[in-house]
């Protein structure tokens, strides 16, 4: 993932960082990115597995160890119910999944980092957001545990998806 040596180069910037007294709020244990494009927007549930499986074997982590999905969720009317069911292939009915970007909108390039500074802030502060104006789900989507109101959860550890154009898939796992 980092490359060569750059096990030793992410040490380095650790230790700076604790010498510096400045706080290490989480730890990027895994990433996956794939492309399958098949369709310009249109997400694909096999390239969505993949990814999240891949994610899960860089961090050398089983899906029952993730406490918490943000999703990409863009509310768009089939991304969710294909992102969903990739969710479910994977990690069954275990984590509970939100949807930040039901506050932000879709900020495009910088919702992967808005994301995973939301992520660090919740698993900090020991609570799960709820996805905004969800009500009801629909029939199409995969049962999960959707959070539909403010949770108190210890969370340490945290997967953050996001897809983009042209069947871009991506995945990064923090560790609290």
């Amino acid at each position: 993932m980092v490359g060569e040596g750059g096990g030793a180069v992410l040490l380095e910037e650790y230790e700076s960082a604790k010498r510096r007294g400045a706080p290490i709020l989480g730890e990027i244990i895994g990433f996956a990115c794939n492309n399958n494009g098949g369709d310009l927007i249109l997400p694909n549930q096999n390239g969505i597995t993949a990814t999240l499986q891949l994610a899960l074997a860089d961090a050398q982590l089983a899906p029952e160890q993730v406490d918490l999905i943000s999703a990409h969720a863009t509310a768009t009317k089939m991304g969710d119910i294909i992102e969903s069911l990739a969710i479910e292939t994977v990690y069954g009915g275990g984590p509970v999944v939100t949807a930040l970007k039901s506050y932000t909108g879709h900020c495009m390039g910088a919702c992967g980092v808005i994301e995973t500074i939301m992520t660090l802030y919740m698993m900090e502060k020991g609570f799960i957001a709820p996805i905004l104006n969800l009500e009801e789900t629909d029939p199409r989507c995969a049962n999960l545990r959707y959070a539909k109101e403010v949770m108190e959860q210890n969370i340490d550890v945290a997967a953050i998806q996001n897809f983009a154009f042209g069947g871009v898939n991506t995945c990064l796992l923090l560790r609290k």
